[in-house]
């Protein structure tokens, strides 16, 4: 048998071996913790699409709607809703006021009217802690009741948002209405102010891209004829792939390369230069078969076809646009 010092002496080995155990256990968990931070730390702040998760810039932002609008977004179940374009939403509808009720029935914070609220919320329309998840979970539902059309998923939540999602499967994009292409442009742009990203694609001078623009202008009237290149004829692609030509820029021969060729950008403000894509009648949205510039002032040129040759129209013409890209906006 042990003598009783032998049994101290035991006990104290054990005590001082699980000691050292443990904070051996203790020093390879905060190993394991720092390696994971350092494989995740892009994506935390973020659900995984790009899309910043965190309102970084909160003026103007009530304090006590702050939590409310960042769970929301969390616990929303897409993507699209990112606390930045929530609460520029709120503000746009609401001003962040909760007792707001419009002329055509619009209630709360959030303005449902009383046959969404039905659908989507639950508990008290005039209560912000509801009506805030409410809004995300209904953004969620608008942005999935659109996911198939082609261009900025997020942009077209929106738009569906404000004109409903039949306006947006109907033109395939952002509808041509003033008061929603608006919607979106001005929901976009404060949600930048309170954290957001868009991309819009770097802005372009209008010295660089005038000679562009001037040469589309020269063309007006001319012939349309599939397959020709100029300089008294041409077809859709042809022209544009002229007119970038005038600066140096080189652009693929045909629509659908041009469109790829890229960068894409956001269509809510277009600049002068920029290419805008429809399926047309020979194409789809995912291969458009028309291409057009946008230069300024509301206005598009393009060789639009046999009947009508070189024109210019309006932009609100170009109802289907599928894809914007901005040739001097680099890689």
């Amino acid at each position: 048998m042990a003598s009783g010092a032998g049994r101290v002496h035991r006990r104290q080995w054990l005590l001082w071996t699980g000691v050292g155990l443990m904070g051996s256990i203790i020093a390879f968990v905060f190993v394991v913790m720092a390696v994971v931070v350092i494989i995740a730390g892009p994506f935390i702040g973020s659900n995984g699409s790009g899309r910043s998760r965190v309102i970084t810039n909160g003026d103007g932002i009530p304090p006590e709607y702050l939590p409310m609008i960042v769970d929301a977004a969390a616990n929303a179940g897409c993507g699209e809703v990112t606390p930045a374009v929530l609460a520029a939403q709120l503000h746009q509808e609401s001003g962040f006021n909760p007792t707001a009720q419009s002329g055509v029935g619009a209630m709360g914070i959030a303005q449902f009217m009383p046959g969404t609220w039905a659908l989507h919320g639950h508990g008290d329309v005039w209560n912000p802690a509801d009506a805030i998840p409410a809004a995300a979970r209904y953004d969620c539902a608008v942005a999935a009741s659109v996911a198939s059309v082609p261009g900025d998923a997020q942009e077209n939540m929106l738009a569906a948002y404000n004109a409903g999602p039949g306006a947006v499967l109907a033109y395939a994009g952002l509808p041509p209405y003033p008061e929603t292409r608006n919607y979106v442009r001005t929901i976009l742009a404060r949600a930048q102010v309170y954290g957001d990203s868009v991309a819009t694609g770097a802005p372009v001078s209008a010295a660089a891209v005038a000679p562009v623009v001037a040469f589309m202008r020269s063309q007006l009237g001319k012939a349309y004829v599939w397959g020709a290149t100029g300089p008294d004829t041409w077809d859709c692609s042809s022209l544009v792939q002229a007119a970038y030509a005038q600066i140096g820029v080189s652009l693929p021969r045909v629509t659908v390369d041009q469109m790829r060729a890229g960068p894409v950008v956001s269509g809510v403000d277009p600049q002068p230069g920029d290419l805008l894509f429809i399926p047309g009648a020979d194409g789809t949205p995912a291969a458009p078969g028309h291409v057009g510039m946008y230069v300024g002032d509301g206005r598009v040129i393009a060789a639009k076809g046999a009947r009508w040759g070189v024109v210019e129209s309006d932009l609100s013409d170009w109802a289907s646009i599928v894809a914007v890209t901005r040739p001097l906006a680099g890689p």
